[in-house]
């Protein structure tokens, strides 16, 4: 149940990442900014167990939802990469323990995987 609440938060956290950044234009900074704070302050208040957790998802997949709009051209490109930034958190959040830069790392794969998925399994223009 706590690995289909981590992929629940990584959509919402990528997607309302997105939104921030394109749709109201406020740029990919503010849009993570507004939602790794906002996960740090909202996660462990609701899940007692989980909060840290939950809001260190909500941190990694903003990263990933910085992404350029050419990359990601809609919300359900933004969708697809946040469900793999969550899955990549779920098999890689217990390696390296300590070392700096991990979750932007997770965040960038995230992206790389869905363009590669785009150039492999869908035309691309």
């Amino acid at each position: 149940m706590d690995k289909f609440i981590i992929l629940i938060v990584s959509v919402i956290a990528g997607v309302s990442t997105y939104a921030i950044s394109h749709t109201f234009n406020k740029g990919a900074v503010v849009g993570s900014a507004v939602v790794t704070l906002l996960s740090g302050l909202i996660f462990p208040f609701l899940f007692p167990e989980l909060g840290g957790t939950l809001a260190a998802v909500g941190a990694c997949v903003s990263y990933a939802g910085m992404v350029d709009a050419t990359k990601a051209k809609n919300f359900k490109e933004m969708a697809a990469i946040s469900l793999i930034t969550g899955i990549i958190f779920i098999i890689a959040s217990s390696a390296y323990n300590g070392i700096g830069g991990k979750l932007g790392t997770m965040g960038a794969i995230g992206c790389f995987a869905w363009i590669g998925i785009k150039k492999i399994f869908i035309k691309v223009k």
